[in-house]
């Protein structure tokens, strides 16, 4: 069974890419070069080609019969919470990263193409320079021949103008593609007393907060307390200062239940991190209400799923 469910989740990963890279292809030789846009067409997002050629990563769970499967295609996470004996809460990963902090996922890249491009597979980190996650659906300038890649941009700039500056040429040093792959790493694990729950998140959240940071916010959230350290006042602590300190400690436990939301809480804080442990209501709002233009500068796409084992 556990061959069969690696193998599933393997297929479907590889099937999904596929399926989204043959339409792209058929409305591309369906299409009539445009040397101009037709009004709306190009901007389409759900147009097939706008489509492949974007890309995203993807972690995917499966849990059956207290055993669970994780299939993971680039730089999401997937973190396992669990409570020691004494209480206290460790993160587990089950992922890797699939880019270029990887040792063997970069060994893995460097030996599917030819020894004269290994100076040029991997530059900055970045796949051929530009991307970071070696392993994604879609983003097929870095999977089409460079054939076809060039047929795309010499008939269909209505399609390019409507996508990012670096989509719209062929990427450097492009000899030998396929370079990015969308075939996820399968890994299982054996679920345990002590495992509590399971956090799945974007790359967007793991550069904002540390794992074990995400797991203890998790676990106290679940628990509906909050451990504070002990307040010491110094020689010097007047009334007024100690009582500023207990109203503020006292604010910290009630944004506990404030969410209900296990994943809106992780945000939250994320989001809006004061860097005591709380969050700022004006930060918050800051980095939610930043414009298109400028909001990739300070942080990426964020998604959450939270998922609680004891209630499977």
């Amino acid at each position: 069974d556990d061959g069969r469910v690696t193998s599933a989740l393997m297929d479907a990963f590889q099937r999904l890419d596929y399926d989204m890279s043959v339409e792209a292809q058929v409305h591309l030789s369906l299409s009539s070069p445009r040397r101009v846009s037709i009004p709306g067409e190009g901007l389409s997002q759900s147009s097939p080609l706008r489509v492949a050629l974007s890309g995203s990563t993807a972690c995917v769970i499966h849990i059956s019969n207290g055993i669970l499967h994780v299939a993971n295609l680039g730089d999401s996470r997937a973190v396992l919470g669990v409570q020691e004996q004494d209480g206290c809460w460790s993160a587990l990963n089950l992922t890797n990263d699939h880019n270029a902090q990887n040792p063997e996922e970069l060994q893995r890249i460097l030996g599917e193409h030819p020894a004269s491009e290994r100076r040029t597979v991997v530059r900055h980190d970045r796949l051929l320079g530009l991307l970071l996650p070696f392993r994604a659906f879609g983003d097929v300038r870095f999977k089409w021949s460079a054939e076809m890649l060039n047929r795309l941009y010499d008939t269909r700039p209505d399609i390019l103008s409507a996508v990012s500056e670096s989509v719209r040429t062929l990427p450097p040093h492009y000899l030998t593609p396929p370079y990015l792959s969308a075939r996820p790493e399968v890994t299982r694990h054996i679920i345990r007393p002590a495992d509590k729950f399971l956090v799945l998140a974007t790359d967007g959240l793991w550069e904002l907060m540390h794992r074990q940071t995400v797991i203890q916010m998790v676990g106290e959230h679940q628990a509906g307390l909050l451990q504070q350290r002990p307040i010491i006042p110094s020689a010097n602590t007047t009334l007024g200062n100690l009582q500023r300190l207990l109203l503020e400690r006292r604010g910290r436990v009630k944004a506990v239940l404030e969410d209900h939301n296990a994943a809106t809480h992780l945000l939250r804080h994320a989001l809006g991190d004061d860097g005591y442990g709380s969050v700022a209501p004006n930060r918050l709002a800051r980095m939610l209400s930043l414009p298109a233009d400028l909001v990739r500068r300070y942080r990426d796409d964020i998604t959450i799923t939270v998922i609680h084992l004891n209630e499977l």
